[in-house]
């Protein structure tokens, strides 16, 4: 895949939150008594619509938030009990990138990354050497000298991610951080992330109404809805069995118009399923096997691969003919292999019994 995601057994929790809640003054709770736990080394995506909380949870990470209730820890150490001064280094090993990128419109792209490093007390021949490290990092080595204004909206953003990994942090926050951008740029922006988690083993919490930027980078994810994690977990496995129904209208694998351009072209709707194959299911004959095996007629309408960042996911839509019973029984043997596989018949799942 081009990059790993790495573990670290005694920094097992390196981010755990614990009974968050967030009541704002006006008596709007945007989060509701939330656990979370991101191991070292994750790229954890967290997904949800507008006013899910998104925004608000991450924040409250490193207490740019402050929460009403529950526990902050990272990497061992109660940042809640933590005076401003001890707050202000261990936030230097937090990095945070946003959406609409924050740089100083009066300083140029040295200047900017500079700025963190001032910040921290760094030595002036220090920073320079530092930036300049940054700056090729980031692909921008020609743009020292360039003001905000004269930058696209990816070169900013790379311009704060250097300005993030400044002080050589741990974690790196990404508050919708591709949301202001087009999708090519997105696709290089998530490629470098990728290649910054590598080099540095960091560990990345992104929040996004995002998709395809939770398929592309991360391995773990959690959806949020009204201010509370709704359903959580590997990727892969939430893209190939959501439970939740928020969760499967944020992973679509079709879109409706697909769905119905191959239901026109059929004369008898029934019995059109939709299976799911990940893992090692995916390279076995298991649809030959049930033909062979239950004497079933299968008719591949569709099929396609998404790629995720820790494996790929198959499905097909298939069309089963033959009896009833047959059909049913071939059903009940791929759901005991582990696929997951959903009717058009009925909308709802066949919930995988292995």
């Amino acid at each position: 895949m081009g990059f790993c995601f790495q573990s670290n057994d005694k920094e097992d929790g390196l981010i755990s939150l614990k009974n968050i809640k967030k009541t704002y003054p006006n008596g709007f709770c945007a989060i509701k008594n939330l656990d979370l736990e991101v191991v070292a080394g994750d790229i954890m995506g967290i997904i949800g619509y507008s006013g899910a909380g998104k925004s608000t949870l991450i924040r409250i990470i490193n207490r740019l938030e402050e929460p009403s209730e529950g526990e902050i820890v990272i990497d061992g150490v109660d940042l809640l009990s933590q005076k401003p001064k001890e707050l202000q280094k261990i936030r230097q090993k937090m990095g945070m990138i946003f959406q609409h990128f924050n740089l100083l419109s009066s300083r140029d792209v040295f200047g900017n990354i500079a700025f963190a490093l001032e910040i921290a007390g760094w030595k002036r021949e220090n920073i320079a050497l530092r930036v300049g490290e940054l700056l090729d990092l980031v692909g921008l080595k020609d743009k020292a000298s360039f003001y905000p204004s004269q930058l696209s909206g990816g070169q900013k953003q790379r311009v704060a991610i250097a300005r993030a990994l400044a002080n050589h942090p741990k974690i790196l926050l990404c508050d919708e951080a591709t949301s202001a951008l087009d999708t090519k740029t997105t696709k290089s922006i998530l490629e470098l992330l990728k290649d910054i988690q590598k080099k540095f083993s960091l560990t990345i919490v992104l929040i996004t109404h995002q998709i395809e930027v939770v398929k592309e980078i991360c391995n773990q994810m959690c959806v949020m809805s009204g201010g509370e994690i709704i359903e959580r977990g590997l990727v892969h496995e939430l893209f190939a069995n959501p439970k939740h129904a928020v969760t499967k209208e944020l992973i679509s694998y079709l879109p409706p118009a697909d769905d119905a351009h191959i239901f026109s072209h059929l004369k008898d709707q029934k019995n059109v399923y939709k299976i799911i194959f990940t893992g090692e299911n995916a390279n076995e004959p298991l649809i030959s096997d049930v033909i062979k095996r239950f004497g079933i007629d299968a008719n591949i309408l569709s099929g396609n691969i998404e790629d995720l960042a820790t494996e790929s996911i198959g499905h097909l839509i298939i069309q089963f003919g033959g009896e009833e019973n047959a059909i049913l029984a071939s059903l009940e043997y791929l759901n005991q292999k582990g696929l997951t596989i959903q009717s058009f018949d009925t909308a709802t799942d066949l919930e995988r019994t292995s």
